[in-house]
This record gives structure tokens, sequence and C-alpha cells, in this order.
């Protein structure tokens, strides 16, 4: 039976039918089991209601080509046949193949929860164990093999098996072994009075008052000033500790929390925030005043919170009350940096803690004292300096760090995260950090200049701009501790508004887009669960207007139509959706979401593997880029279906060799395209006739993006982002200019130039770069004809040398990046490398645990191999260490074994004689001067790389969850205190402080985040210099 359609009013009602047809490509009409809207059927819903004034009206549609979404249908396949099955449930019993004790399994095979056969696979599976898994089920008595969930026959029994060979000789079902039964047994009948007693406690996981929640943190003196942060009462920080990283996340001096609520009541605890607080979201922070300021006392305007460095003076915001340290070092000036501090600077204090062995409770330790320490479940031996160091009392340090850069440019295939903000600046998202950049020219007067969004707290997956340009919505990743959710915030300001979707995106955040009709005022957000869940929300009220299940294969982005706040996009592998929102503004009930069956619909040689990109032309068509190369435009008729427009696809198919990436409509209705290295023009207006293309430096990768730059559309200066971390600005009929470089792949290895603010990185992606930390530009690259792990440069800064995945290492001219020699060392991959102080030899590292000694001769031209091989440790080296005399060496392996060498007689050395060895550098992380960092690790998180100042006061270590954590030096009491950030979500893999204490770079991550830190002082606010 045909629908019909008949014209209504725009104010109408629709029903829900199980009776529609639907005509399949042969022309035969089959009876669909998906759920579609028609206009005679029982069920009602309001149709669309306009959002905006300029809300226009919509032509009669048909509603029977909506349907819902379908997890088990082809996408985009024009012969979708639809079987008729039995709604209905049947129970059948699974036994395991050949175990005749095995008491059975009984299910509901329905159609509703298996849509597919290898979905009942997966679910029987978690439920009966075999030795590799339910493949294959049989019926029984006879043996049938199984391949179709309407297959199965109520009340019946079958077998699951791992292999297609059926024991039917087995009794099934037989065994007369009986369940144990730990049931209480009772006298009688249990009493009123006594039903207490029987009732299960609740979990506590399932309490309200163990749940996370957001809370706002307003400045006492800019009431305007509002941070929003996520507490988690289940972590093993202090009440204290979240008032200092509130402080050190707003540079704002924070000694206590108000209510907003007057009276204002202070808050004392975590107990008191989630318990008696609890229904109460904003709290006003007061520094030294102590006391909530009356209204008329508050200042305005209020500055940035994560300003990068134009901001405001620290020192002028910051006034810590930590009591000065009798016992700090004496002040080492610059003339002394080539000498090391005394042995008396290595003193460390031992207190019982988490790994501890024997208890110590005092200060002093003989000389045939030890401590037993427990690692990872191993336990090491470790002996203290004979002399105590004052300021190893477990204090917080007098210094922390602040971001000052961040190198490199990631861009994600098939996501847009490259935009230009309203200021100018090009905003781009790096691990957890939004970076606004602005680019200086060389004949310009300043530098670069960078500012940050700091209020991520694992990485950041997705970014777009608002349409008005005031603000900008980001979505995150989910971590152990952090959920995914969707930020929105101030981009001038930095400051957050909105933190939306808490608890409802499962894993992350894939993709966000804002309507473009109603200027902004809803937001569509896809996230990264099995199901990829498409919703739609109220931004503003934080509220969701709909939601559904799109597909399970992948999905890169989702976007409103450009014309129409009631129709949604998205696509990915092997799909084109188009989606109808359905909702009552008016009403207090969700809207609903469906799929028009009719528009994205690919024709047999059109059907792609990925659909990558897309834009919207000026007369409303749609143009989307996919995997073949083609460019495909797609115009709605009349009815308002989407269709390929034949017509313009002989010019477009193939137009890129490789996918394209990203599509771009200039503001004179230029089409550009990029696929590969290339970037090609159409004329959108003239049926799309290729105008010119230009082809980016083989050095910059493939095009990733392409945005047109602030104020200079017209003209065709355009932005691009590439696949090797960089971003190009120029034109097609110009050349293209660096402005942001960086490395693509993993960066194992940061090396500081001495003397020099300087310092080179090595990366997988075979390159070595030296970059400027004034300038923050690119020095010099060399290229490597094997991925990279490992960095020395020698200690006057003339020479560096590079281990590769290879076994050999490559010595570089470290002033201009020319070759000088290559070594073999051996098959083995090298890990790590170490000039000694004396640069009379290079220590090397290597995957198979062995320990190399080359000897350095003509200016580091010539490298001579010592014989003898140190060997000892049982896993690959990680970390190289030379004392100060370079007559000893330190080493630690991957799973943290601490060894010491004598190099005049190369062999093992007693760790109890060198319990007070100066040591040059301390890179090792493992030793007595780190058990209180081993300590402060919270479940599951290991100690990855460690790096001391040069002025050894303090130390620096980073996590395999992405913290990084500043503690005094040395550090071996219980649970010392910290000053800690975190940029990362991955493991961080490399730390090294510049010459002079002034910065220190650190990576992290299978996807390169190269960061540059300021080491502030807290008590005055100025940055760290010699």
């Amino acid at each position: 039976m045909a629908t019909k359609r008949v014209k209504k009013p725009l104010v109408k009602t629709m029903k829900l039918s199980d009776k529609s047809t639907k005509t399949s490509r042969v022309g035969t009409t089959t009876k669909s089991e998906i759920p579609v809207y028609s206009d005679d059927e029982y069920e009602v819903y309001p149709a669309q209601r306009p959002h905006t004034d300029t809300y226009r009206e919509y032509p009669p549609f048909v509603m029977g080509r909506y349907e819902q979404s379908n997890m088990n249908s082809e996408l985009n396949d024009k012969a979708v046949v639809h079987r008729t099955t039995d709604r209905r449930g049947k129970r059948v019993s699974f036994f395991r193949n050949g175990d005749k004790d095995f008491k059975g399994v009984n299910v509901c095979i329905n159609p509703k929860q298996f849509l597919n056969f290898e979905a009942l696979l997966v679910y029987l599976n978690d439920r009966i164990e075999t030795s590799s898994g339910v493949r294959y089920v049989f019926s029984l008595p006879d043996g049938k093999e199984i391949k179709s969930v309407t297959a199965f026959q109520q009340g019946r029994s079958y077998l699951v098996s791992s292999v297609k060979k059926p024991a039917l000789d087995v009794p099934y079902g037989q065994s007369r072994e009986n369940f144990w039964n730990n049931k209480k047994p009772s006298a009688g009948r249990v009493r009123k009075e006594e039903l207490e007693l029987f009732k299960r406690t609740e979990s506590p996981k399932n309490n309200p008052k163990n749940k996370p929640r957001v809370i706002t943190v307003i400045n006492n003196e800019y009431r305007d000033r509002r941070e929003k942060f996520y507490i988690n009462p289940s972590t093993r920080h202090n009440f204290e500790d979240l008032l200092l990283t509130m402080g050190d996340m707003t540079n704002i001096d924070i000694h206590a929390l108000f209510t907003e609520k007057q009276p204002h009541r202070k808050v004392e605890s975590f107990s008191q925030l989630f318990n008696e607080f609890k229904n109460q979201d904003n709290f006003i922070a007061c520094g030294p005043e102590l006391v909530p300021l009356k209204p008329e006392n508050v200042k305005r305007p209020a500055p940035s919170s994560n300003s990068g460095s134009d901001s405001m003076s620290v020192a002028s915001r910051m006034k810590k009350f930590h009591k000065t340290n009798d016992g700090d070092l004496d002040e080492i000036n610059e003339y002394e940096m080539q000498r090391s501090p005394s042995p008396q600077e290595h003193l460390l204090n031992g207190v019982p803690v988490n790994g501890y062995h024997e208890p110590l409770s005092s200060r002093h330790y003989p000389e045939d004292d030890s401590v037993k320490f427990n690692i990872r479940g191993k336990v090491r031996e470790y002996f203290p300096p004979s002399i105590t160091y004052p300021d190893d009392d477990g204090q917080r340090p007098d210094k922390k760090l602040k971001l000052e850069w961040i190198y490199g440019f990631h861009a994600r295939e098939g996501c847009k995260n490259l935009v230009v903000f309203k200021t100018g600046e090009l905003l781009y998202y790096v691990a957890a950090v939004a970076v606004f950049f602005r680019r200086i020219e060389e004949r310009g007067e300043g530098r670069d200049t960078q500012r940050h969004y700091l209020g991520h707290t694992e990485d950041i997956s997705c970014l777009t701009l608002h349409p008005t340009e005031n603000w900008v919505a980001s979505g995150q990743v989910s971590g152990k501790e952090n959920p995914a959710h969707v930020r929105i915030w101030d981009g001038e300001k930095l400051t957050t508004f909105h933190v939306i979707g808490i608890g409802f995106f499962s894993q992350g955040v894939a993709s966000i887009g804002f309507s473009e009709q109603s200027r902004g005022g809803f937001m569509c957000v896809t996230d990264t669960s099995d199901k990829h869940v498409l919703s739609v929300w109220d931004w503003e009220k934080e509220r969701m207007i709909a939601k559904t299940t799109t597909t399970t294969k992948a999905v890169n982005c989702c976007c409103f139509y450009k014309y129409d706040d009631t129709l949604l996009i998205t696509y990915g592998a092997d799909h084109l959706f188009f989606w109808r929102l359905f909702w009552d503004p008016v009403g207090v009930q969700d809207g609903k979401l469906y799929r028009d069956k009719l528009s994205g619909v690919f024709e047999e040689d059109t059907q792609p593997a990925m659909v990558t990109s897309h834009a919207f032309s000026s007369i409303g068509d749609v143009i989307t880029g996919d995997s073949n190369g083609s460019i495909l435009v797609w115009t709605k008729d009349q009815d308002y279906v989407f269709k390929i427009n034949k017509d313009m696809i002989g010019g477009m198919k193939a137009a890129h060799m490789k996918p394209v990436s990203t599509l771009c409509m200039m503001v004179d209705n230029t089409l550009l395209s990029g696929g590969g290295s290339y970037i090609k023009s159409w004329d959108s207006i003239n049926n799309y006739r290729k105008i010119s293309k230009r082809e980016i430096p083989e050095i910059a990768g493939n095009v990733r993006t392409i945005i047109p730059q602030r104020g200079s559309g017209a003209d065709g200066q355009i932005y691009v982002g590439t696949s090797k971390s960089c971003i190009l600005a120029g034109s097609l009929p110009v050349k293209f200019r660096f402005i942001v470089q960086g490395h693509c792949k993993e960066i194992w290895a940061i090396a500081a130039v001495p003397g020099e603010s300087s310092f080179i990185t090595t990366s997988h992606d075979q390159f070595v770069i030296k970059w400027s930390t004034i300038t923050h530009r690119v020095l010099w690259r060399s290229p490597m004809e094997k991925p990279t792990t490992a960095l020395a440069v020698d200690s006057r800064g003339l020479y560096v040398a590079v281990g590769s995945v290879a076994g050999r290492f490559f010595v570089l001219n470290a002033k201009n990046g020319m070759h000088i020699i290559t070594v073999q060392v051996g098959k083995s991959q090298i890990n790590a490398m170490r000039y000694s102080p004396d640069n009379a030899m290079l220590a090397v590292g290597c995957e198979d645990g062995h320990i190399h000694i080359f000897y350095v001769h003509d200016e580091g031209q010539i490298y001579r191999k010592n014989n003898i091989i140190l060997r000892g440790h049982m896993k690959f080296v990680t970390n190289l260490d030379w004392s100060t005399d370079s007559r000893f060496l330190q080493s630690v392996d991957g799973d943290f074994e601490l060894h010491n060498w004598n190099i005049q007689r190369m062999e093992r050395e007693d760790a109890r004689t060198l319990r007070d060895c100066n040591w040059q550098t301390y890179s090792c992380c493992a030793g007595h001067p780190l058990m209180g960092p081993w300590t402060s690790c919270d479940a599951g998180e290991t100690v990855s790389v460690v790096a001391r100042s040069n002025y050894r006061e303090i130390i620096i270590t980073g996590d395999n969850t992405g913290r990084m954590k500043v503690f005094k030096y040395p550090s071996s009491t219980n649970m010392p205190a910290c000053r800690w950030t975190k940029l990362y979500s991955g493991t961080v893999t490399a730390l090294e402080f510049l010459y002079d204490d002034s910065f220190v770079l650190s990576s992290a991550g299978k996807t390169p985040v190269l960061a540059q830190w300021s080491v502030v002082d807290t008590y005055s606010g100025q940055q760290n210099h010699s």
C-alpha cells in the first residue's frame, strides 16, 4: 500500500507505523521491519516548529521516508531487503560442547536484542567459556549448524563450540551435581523488625556522595571571572592540595572557598563540599583577605585567567605564604656552572611508607644502613647518603611550572582542528591545550605569541568555533579519573561557560557542530562509543534535545545543514546520513532524530570506503570528498531529497590521486580541495570547472585542512595544516611558507645545548631538529636514514650524537646539523646516550640490556669502542648518568633495576660505596633520591622519566598518565608534597632542563606533544634565571 501525500498545514501530527512498505531496486515490494512514520497510524508526535523568527515553511513531506537508526542495516545500499521476523522472544538452552557436567544457560532469543547472529555469538562468548571462543552453534540432537537468529525454535536445546565438530554422544543436561546453597537457614518467619538485617548495603560506587561534580569558582576581586572545575571525591589529594591546584590553574592565590549564596559559609573539607554544600554549585575563591568582599568593593573588568605571553604579571597576583627554609642551597653563580655541586647536596631522607620494608625514624643513617623499597612488586635496596640534607623535608617546592609554548601542530584525518579566531589568531589543539597562535613576520617588531586555554583534563579530541566567533566548543577523551565532556568557553577571556555531557559521553567526543541558521543556538555532538550516538543540545541551558544511535562504523564528522537547523549530517566509513530533527521547542518532551532514507544514497560506481570532508555551496548544495579521491555534489530536489548531481560528477570524479582530506568554500564561491600533497581550486559558479592546482613542499607531508585567512579570503590567502605537524601560509599563485613546524611521530629524546637558549629533539619521523627557546622557531633540521630514539650533546655544545633503532649512532655538528660520522654499535636499538663530563667518553645503552663505552678523539671526529661490554641488565636500558669525575656510571632498565658501574675497571660497583657519589645529571627513574616521588604515585602509575635541575633545587618526574610533578631535590620522604600539572593523556617520554634552569622541555604521546615550560618562583612570581 503506497503512502498518500496530502498537503497539510505547518502544524500537524505524525504517527508511527509498523506496516509501511518499501520498494526494492528490482521493483518488488517487501514489508519493512523498521518503524516508519506515516500519516494514518496510531502514535501521535508533533511536527517541527520554528526555532527562530526566520524559520521558513517546509514543503509537505512524505513521512514514510524517515526511519529510526538500525545498527544491522547495510549502509547506503540501494537493494536492502528487510526480512519478516517474529518479534516475540524464543527461550532456548545452550550447552558446552563435550561437557556433560555443564548446567546450561537459558537465553531468550529476541530479534530486538540480537540484531544479527554475530551479536548472539559475542553474548554467548561472555556467558560460556570455551577454548578459543564461541564460533559455532549446533542444534540437539541432530547436530545441524545454526547460522541465523531466526533459525532457533522455542524450547529446544543447542550446543556451542569453538570447533566445527559437535560431540553428540554426550548426555547434555543430565548432570545431578547441585549448586552450592549459601542461603541462611531460618527457624521460621522473619519478624518485621528484623527485615533491616537482611537488606544488602548499597555499593559505595553507587552512593551519590561519591560521584564527581562540577563547581564554579568565582574570583573574589573580579566577580565576572569564573572558572569551572571537575572535582573527583576519590582523589588521593587533600582539600589543601585542591585549593593550590585551583590557584595554579587560575593564577590566583586561593586561601579559602566560600559559598556564593549569603550568608557566605566557608568550605573546610571535601566532605563538606559533597554533603553539606551538595546543592550549591558556585563558590567564591578568597585570597589573603580570607573573607568575601562586599559588592561595592569588587573590581572590574576581569583579566584573563589562562592567558599566555600577554597576560598581566604573575607577581602582582601571587603572594605565597610558605615559610622560608633555613637550609636552602647557597647561591650558585653562572661561573660555577662547569663544576657540579658538592656531595653534600645529595643527602636524602627515608621514612616507612607504601613500598618501604624497614621503618627508619632517624634522620641520620649509619654507613651500614640500607632502605628496602618496593617498586612494582620487587624489593630494591638503596643506600642513603652518610650526611643528611636539610631540604629533604617533604615540603612543597618553591618552584612551579607555567606553560610557555607548544611546538608543532597535529592534524587528524577527517577532523577539523584548525580555525581562525576573530582576533586573527590561529586556533588549534595539541594534547589537552587549545592554542591561540599569532605569527609575527621577521621584518616586524616582536616575536610570535601564544595564548593557552587549559581547562581540559584529558586530550582534546575535537574543536569548533561558534558562528558569532565569541565562543569555542571543544570535546575531550575519557581518562582514568576524568570523564569525556564538552566545554564551551570564551576565546578572549579564556573562561569556561558550560561543561556539558559528563556521564553521557562514555568514551570520548568525536565531533562537534553549531547550528548556522539560528546563529549557534544549538549544538550537535557525536561520541566515540560503539554505536556513535548523535545528540542535539540547547547548550545555553545545558539541555539535551534529542539523541539517536548512528552506525557501528567510524563517524568522522557531524554538522548542521547550513540553511536548516532541523537537518543534520553525519558521515564516515561507508555512509553519508541525513537526519531530520522533530522537536517542539514550546513543549517539555524531548525531540526525535530520524534518518532520511532517500537522501545520501550512493550509486554503485560512487560508493566510497570513507567520506572524509564536506562543504556547503551558496545555493544550498552539500559537497563531499571521499577516500576515492572524488568530490560529489549533492543537490536537493523539490521534496528536499539530497541526490548526487550527475551533471557535475564527470569533472570531479577522481579529482585527487589520494583521499580528499579537506574542502573549503571561499567567499568568492571558489571551492578548494586538498588531497595528498596537492591543493586544487574549482569554480562552483561554472559547474565546478577546475581552475588551478598547487603542490605543497614534500617535507610538509599531505594536506589535512584548509581555511581562509582572516580578512583576506577574497584574495585567496589561506592557511594549510599538514600531516607532518606543519602549518603553511600563502595562496595558490604564491609559494607557501612555513609558520608552524614540528615532529609528526613519537619524540623519545630531548637534549639542551649547554650555554645556549636552544635544545635538540629527535623522533621516529627520522628528523633531528634544533629549536630556539626565544623565537620558538627551527634553527636547523637534519634528516636521518632510520627512526631515532636517543640524543647526547657534549658539555661544550659542539656536537650531538643521535642513536637509532638500527643499532648505530650518528654524530652531527650541533651548530648547523651537518653530518660528521656514523658508528655501528650493534644490532639492538639504542635507547640512551650520555657524554662524560670531560667529553672523553660516550656511554650507549641498548635494547638488549648492554652498555657500550666509546672513547672520543679528535674533537668528536673519531670514536673507538671499548671491547668490554657492561652486562647485567635483564631488560632494556632506559637512562644513563655520569659522575662528575667521569669515573662512575649509573644505569636503569625497563624493570627499574638500578646498577652502578666503575668505568676504569669496566665492572659493577657496589652501591654502598657510591652512596655519596656526586652525579653530573640525574635522569635514572630509580634510586634513593626518588623514593618520595614513587610513594606519591596512585595505583597503576609509574615514573617513566626524570629530570633534575642543574642547580639541584628541584626534580621533575613524568608518569604513564601524563602527569608532571615537581619535588624538592632530593626527595625520599613518605608522600612528599609536590606541584603537579597534567598536559597529556599518554606517557611522558622525555624531560629536560635548559642549561640555566629557566625552562623545562617535555614530550609525550604517540602523537608527539612538545611543550616548553617556564620555571616560576612561587615567592616572587618571576621566571627562574641564573
